[in-house]
């Protein structure tokens, strides 16, 4: 790890000890689970780059911007006690508002320093906007495929029908069984993501998650998805009825196909 990546690690990690030192019982717990996040994002961002070989200018962006992109959490745990996004507070944005008002990424010079503050502000986005420049593009989207892998990776951990899971990330998501909003049917045989709007059921959420395969950008993180496994642990949380059993072999065929290369 260079000097300037080791310096935004151990800055982070300050502050999120600031943070995680006046709060208490599970908030702490939730902000050491945050950190662990980001080491795994980074740990992934840099397997990305070791098949892409990009300059090295890129590969230091991309290596911060998996460090930084989650700065906020830490203040929105201590004062809201949630990760929910859609109550006033956009983690993204507002963490890419505090490193901007720092000297942090002074020493990455502005071009750099403005890519890395794009990735952590548009890391969460639905659809990416179409003016960034291409090293803007390469450093977020490669930031979110490697958000997006732990992401599900931390979702079927606590996939628990017992626990009403998604309460702390959509508000009134109801577990059931078999029920699915036709609207997120059509869209994911349309190989279309699912705005988040439009998540009712926890069928919905399951499959919000697996449409994140049609926005992927590199080969690593479909290669993983196949070989842990845990595409196919969040198929096997959807029912064998309805219409999932053509949802599944679609995107059981899709994953192939892309795992493949």
């Amino acid at each position: 790890m260079e000097p300037i990546e080791r310096h935004c690690l151990e800055w982070l990690l300050a502050f999120a000890r600031e943070h995680r030192d006046r709060t208490g019982g599970e908030l702490r717990g939730l902000i050491q689970r945050k950190i662990t996040h980001t080491m795994r994002v980074l740990a992934h961002a840099r397997r990305i780059l070791d098949e892409l070989q990009p300059a090295p200018e890129l590969r230091r962006a991309a290596e911060i911007a998996a460090i930084l992109h989650d700065t906020a959490r830490f203040p929105q745990l201590e004062r809201r006690a949630t990760f929910d996004d859609h109550a006033g507070y956009n983690h993204a944005v507002e963490g890419a508002r505090i490193l901007a008002g720092t000297d942090l990424l002074a020493p990455l010079g502005e071009k750099w320093r403005a890519v890395v503050l794009t990735a952590v502000r548009l890391h969460n986005l639905g659809v990416l906007p179409d003016d960034l420049t291409g090293e803007e593009r390469t450093v977020t989207e490669l930031l979110r495929d490697a958000d997006k892998l732990d992401a599900i990776r931390n979702n079927l951990r606590h996939m628990d029908p017992k626990t009403l899971h998604g309460k702390a990330l959509k508000s009134g998501l109801t577990w059931h069984e078999t029920e699915v909003s036709p609207e997120v049917v059509r869209l994911t045989l349309d190989r279309q993501l699912i705005p988040f709007q439009s998540i009712k059921w926890s069928n919905d959420f399951i499959l919000f998650l697996c449409n994140w395969l049609h926005d992927l950008h590199f080969p690593y993180p479909y290669r993983h998805l196949d070989r842990t496994g845990r595409f196919e642990e969040l198929l096997g949380w959807l029912p064998d009825s309805g219409p999932f059993p053509e949802i599944k072999a679609q995107l059981r065929a899709d994953l192939a196909r892309a795992a493949r290369g």
